[in-house]
């Protein structure tokens, strides 16, 4: 096997827009691409800064999965700075819980996604 990592995860949004100013302005994402699609629709692409794995917000049924909201998770360095900044920006965001593998808090994006912030403890990392 030669694969190296995840490129990209797809979210379904009810507006690219407004999906794409949620994960970069309240987030901190990169907008990465942004673009018409040949059959009229859009591609757009976020990622934290300096990721190798992007979301794809969509509009479009995602073939093969069940409908309703996802769930997934982002590491952080500095889990109570994050919070704040969620919080300032105007997220709401649950109080961080102590867990064996690091210390964890969820919000929702927009579309009701389940978005998991983790600052791993060294049991939880995760190795690159």
């Amino acid at each position: 096997m030669t694969i190296t990592h995840v490129q990209f995860l797809t979210l379904p949004v009810a507006d690219h827009a407004r999906a794409r100013d949620f994960y970069v302005g309240k987030l901190g994402f990169e907008a990465l691409v942004d673009r018409r699609t040949p059959e009229g629709g859009r591609f757009v692409m976020v990622a934290p800064k300096g990721a190798k794995t992007g979301v794809v917000l969509t509009d479009q049924q995602v073939t093969g999965t069940a409908g309703g909201p996802r769930h997934f998770q982002l590491q952080s360095t500095d889990l109570d700075a994050d919070v704040a900044a969620l919080r300032t920006a105007g997220v709401e965001v649950a109080d961080p819980q102590a867990w064996p593998w690091g210390r964890a808090t969820s919000f929702r994006d927009l579309d009701g996604h389940v978005v998991g912030l983790l600052e791993p403890s060294d049991f939880g990392a995760v190795p690159r």
